[in-house]
């Protein structure tokens, strides 16, 4: 690397530093999106865990990758790390695909309770971690005693 390619990483380091969280998620979570590029897959292609993707992926957790990882993401998905640093141009930025009704949160609850919990997580592409957490969000929303 000769001092012109070192200024310019630490340029963009610097520019990564100055980033909010929540930008930086937004156009990875956008990009994954736009692409098919399903968590597991991500993991498998970048060697990062699948639990980090998934955090990558909730908009409204604090955890904001560190600068390398973000560097392995986008050279996984063949885009650069600017692409990830500004806003994407009129594209929409959604947290949920799902649209949870009362209708699709008992039938959730009613599946939470009768389909194995690997099923159920293959069913609604989630983690069994997020499968207990909307169980117990959605039977307190349901007004059901858990």
């Amino acid at each position: 690397m000769d001092l012109k390619q070192q200024k310019e990483l630490i340029s963009l380091y610097n520019q990564y530093q100055d980033t909010d969280r929540d930008t930086i998620k937004a156009n990875i979570k956008q990009y994954m999106d736009q692409f098919n590029i399903k968590p597991a897959i991500l993991s498998q292609l970048t060697a990062i865990p699948l639990q980090t993707v998934y955090q990558l992926r909730k908009l409204n957790n604090p955890y904001k990758p560190d600068f390398i990882t973000v560097l392995i993401i986008c050279n996984a998905l063949e885009i650069t790390i600017t692409a990830v640093l500004a806003p994407l141009p009129d594209q929409p930025i959604t947290e949920h695909k799902t649209k949870w009704t009362s209708q699709t949160k008992q039938q959730f609850i009613n599946d939470y309770n009768s389909l194995h919990i690997t099923e159920l997580c293959k069913k609604y592409s989630i983690t069994e971690r997020t499968a207990g957490e909307y169980n117990r969000l959605f039977n307190v929303d349901m007004g059901n005693n858990v």
